[in-house]
Order: structure tokens, then C-alpha cells, then sequence
């Protein structure tokens, strides 16, 4: 996550609220949601929508292959960064527990992939609740 080189300082001028996303905070400014780039929004819509193709009666095989595919949107939302400041930051602190997930499909058992497929899922429904 660290290949994104918009990293701007941040500026602590607003009340934020915060709220838990895994193992980071994502906050939101005076009850506001950051807007966040296109390619950003059709990353996370993508991955949205590849998750009906997966469920708790596939294989270890199929989730292993299944996890290619919303790893690579997820690669794609960090090549196509072109945002800066707080809402970037924000953006981040979103993501940063997906890359653990990610490698956990690749490397992990069946009950594991199992629960990986539903925090990421889980994760994916409180995009909105953050980012417009």
C-alpha cells in the first residue's frame, strides 16, 4: 500500500467521528463522507459485485482462485491513486486491512478462507458508509 505516493500531510481542522473498520479508524468530517477518485468507487463496486460467485460450499481450491480477482481490483485502486490530503488518508485506512485477507485466501485453510470471504464482504458493504 505504500507504492501510492500521494502521501499529503494531515491537517486536523475538522471535528471527525470516528468509527471502527477493522484494524483501523476511518472517520468521517462532521458527519460527512470523503469523496473519493472514479477508478476508487469502480475498484470497490467491482469487488462488490464479485462477491456472489463465492460461498461457504466452494472448495479451498475455488476461494484460492476466487481471491485473484478481487485482489487484482484492489491492485488497481492503488495504481490509479491520484488523491491527496485527509480523504486519502482516510482511503487508506479503509483498505489497509484488506491486504491481510488477501494473502490469508491465498495461504489459509478452508474455515479461514471461509471467514476471510465474510469480513471482506462485511467490509466491502461499509464502503459507503465512509466514501461518496
Amino acid at each position: 500500500m505504500t507504492a501510492c505516493g500521494n502521501q499529503a500531510p494531515k491537517q486536523k481542522t475538522e471535528e471527525v467521528v470516528v468509527h471502527e473498520a477493522q484494524d483501523d479508524a476511518v472517520t468521517l468530517v462532521n458527519g460527512k463522507k470523503w469523496k473519493v477518485n472514479f477508478a476508487t468507487n469502480k475498484g470497490i463496486r467491482n469487488m462488490k459485485s464479485l462477491m456472489s460467485s463465492i460461498n461457504n460450499d466452494s472448495k479451498l481450491s475455488e476461494y484460492r482462485e476466487w481471491g485473484k480477482s478481487p485482489q487484482t481490483e484492489f491492485g488497481e485502486i492503488f495504481t490509479r491513486c491520484d488523491m491527496t490530503g485527509e480523504a486519502h488518508n482516510q482511503l487508506h485506512n479503509y483498505l489497509h486491512p484488506m491486504a491481510a485477507w488477501f494473502k490469508e485466501l491465498k495461504e489459509g485453510d478452508l474455515i479461514l478462507c471461509q471467514s476471510t470471504v465474510k469480513a471482506l464482504k462485511e467490509h466491502l458493504d461499509k464502503y459507503d458508509t465512509y466514501f461518496r
